[in-house]
């Protein structure tokens, strides 16, 4: 199956350059694919504001993490924003998120993370009434890249990516902007030490990570995943 053309496509962005920066590169392209879908119109109604986004989109993480047999565990999270335009003006009352988890390399390279948990999600995410809005594949000469976008009816969106690095990407589309003192820490899906140095959030939280039993936790980390990274 070809990929689609409006569609990023990590794996061939990422080829040409090192293992370190495939990943960067992955996330580039993730960036300026949304920008371009910022352009066409305003933003519309959200359901959350930034503040409020983070808890669905991480339980929607964890819940994706659930429906993955033999899941090996997440190497690093981050947070990031991007802007949202209009006729390509950045609106600076919205803003776009991305909760970005990223495999490690050796577990990037195995046909459980490359194959099967893609058709894992793909079943996971259908029979849970969302709405597949990319499904492709691109074939290279010694290994085939893969996208599996599916997008909710609250707008939340889940991206998993199969270049160089294998990840799971999850979008909050266009939200009214938070004040930063409104956002509460989350404590990572798969197995991430929270607060850890791979729980990559610290910009957020410039007094300190608030890995506390006060932190917003809507999911469980299995303990099977403990010791998985």
């Amino acid at each position: 199956m070809k990929a689609s053309r409006g569609r990023p496509e990590p794996g061939r962005l990422a080829r040409p350059l090192g293992a370190a920066v495939a990943a960067v590169t992955v996330l580039f392209a993730t960036a300026c694919s949304n920008l371009k879908e910022d352009m066409e119109a305003a933003p519309p109604e959200a359901e959350y504001t930034q503040a409020e986004a983070y808890v669905p989109m991480e339980a929607a993480a964890a819940e994706s993490v659930a429906a993955l047999e033999g899941f090996p565990g997440f190497e690093k999270r981050s947070w990031t924003e991007m802007p949202c335009s209009h006729n390509g003006v950045d609106d600076p009352d919205y803003t776009k998120i991305e909760i970005r988890y990223l495999f490690a390399l050796p577990d990037s390279e195995t046909d459980l993370v490359r194959e099967q948990f893609v058709d894992a999600l793909r079943d996971h995410w259908t029979a849970l009434g969302y709405r597949i809005t990319t499904d492709d594949s691109v074939e290279d000469t010694d290994r085939t890249d893969r996208n599996l976008v599916a997008v909710r009816d609250d707008g939340i969106s889940l991206w998993y990516a199969v270049g160089g690095y294998v990840g799971l990407f999850i979008g909050s589309g266009c939200v009214p902007v938070s004040d930063t003192s409104e956002i509460e820490y989350i404590a990572p899906a798969g197995g991430i030490e929270p607060g850890g140095p791979n729980d990559r959030v610290s910009d957020y939280f410039p007094g300190g990570i608030p890995v506390t039993h006060e932190a917003v936790a809507p999911f469980e980390s299995p303990d099977h995943y403990d010791d998985a990274l």
